[in-house]
């Protein structure tokens, strides 16, 4: 599962980059904590589902877009 993690991780600095924002600009606008963030671009963790749509609120997307994964076997 670790892919899963990196996917999730790349996926949401790609969003966060395009609205030219900081970490800490995505942590004022989404509620999630600046550091939670930096972890989840860091594949040190994973969101829960409160925070996946709290993050995509904020990057106007939907909660299934920064979890667009490769097929698996």
């Amino acid at each position: 599962m670790p892919e899963l993690k990196r996917a999730f991780a790349d996926s949401l600095r790609v969003r966060r980059t395009k609205k030219h924002w900081s970490q800490q600009q995505l942590s004022d606008a989404s509620g999630v904590s600046v550091d939670a963030i930096g972890k989840y671009e860091r594949c040190e963790c994973s969101p829960n589902l409160e925070s996946v749509a709290k993050l995509a609120i904020a990057l106007e997307c939907t909660p299934n877009d920064p979890c667009t994964f490769p097929d698996f076997k």
